[in-house]
């Protein structure tokens, strides 16, 4: 009797498990947390440290790619069409074709305070190999981003990187990077929210053309600019100034200023 006993037990102890395991029978605790799905919408954001990091390996990957290959190799014509695009001040000085880039720990501290949201148009004039788009696009969820740069070399890199950055699924669909061998003075950025210039070396007379450009752009609520800022004008005002790390001064920092937009010219 109590083998008979012991039998049933068992048997009822397999029923109830297999009810508890069975398709639509799981029973779920009230704390159990609720599992949202992630549409193809939202884009996957990486750390800067993550993102630069693959930024890294795949510009190793790509010849005579780096901010040293850029400094110490200028081809002679891209070199002339630079300084020029810069006007007399520009073939004088001879260094608008000078390159460098922010930090990617500086260059993630000014996104966050650009504000960069899902419905930015991020445009960078001067963007060399592209490195500061790539690195919004990776962790920021702008939908957008635009770097226009007239040295052919730089911008054919670039786009080879885009290019990897996409084949490695690193870009979310739908997320835009369009990399533009253009003159700033002479790009249509009518759809910018952001813009962005490395703009040491830039002169007075190519920024005086960009402001205008730039003003036109009626969605454009910042302006971020390192060391050099802008000529006087009634459309952009110095919000404020942080000293930030760059490829050139990675111990004592270089001023980044940030200008949001004042005023629209009239229609």
């Amino acid at each position: 009797m109590q083998k008979k006993q012991m039998i049933s037990s068992i048997l009822c102890l397999n029923t109830v498990l297999f009810l508890l395991t069975a398709p639509g029978c799981q029973v779920k605790t009230a704390n159990e947390p609720k599992v949202e799905a992630v549409t193809p919408s939202q884009p996957r954001l990486l750390s800067w440290r993550v993102a630069s990091a693959w930024l890294e390996d795949i510009f190793a990957q790509i010849p005579n790619s780096s901010i040293e290959d850029f400094r110490k190799d200028t081809p002679a014509e891209e070199r002339r069409l630079v300084n020029a695009a810069h006007g007399e001040t520009g073939i004088r000085d001879d260094n608008a074709h000078v390159y460098g880039e922010p930090a990617p720990l500086s260059t993630d501290f000014m996104l966050k305070r650009m504000g960069a949201g899902d419905q930015d148009v991020l445009y960078d004039l001067g963007c060399g190999r592209g490195f500061f788009l790539m690195q919004a696009l990776l962790t920021t969820p702008i939908r957008k981003a635009v770097g226009v740069e007239l040295a052919a070399s730089r911008i054919n890199i670039g786009r080879r990187a885009r290019q990897m950055l996409l084949d490695q699924g690193l870009l979310a669909p739908g997320r835009e990077l369009d990399l533009r061998e253009e003159d700033m003075a002479k790009t249509n950025m009518d759809d910018a929210t952001l813009v962005y210039m490395d703009s040491v070396f830039y002169s007075d007379q190519l920024l005086d053309t960009v402001i205008r450009t730039m003003a036109r752009a009626r969605s454009l609520r910042m302006v971020v600019m390192i060391q050099k800022g802008l000529p006087a004008n009634p459309y952009f005002e110095l919000e404020r100034t942080e000293r930030l790390k760059m490829s050139w001064s990675p111990r004592f920092g270089t001023d980044v200023l940030f200008y949001k937009r004042t005023a629209v010219p009239a229609e």
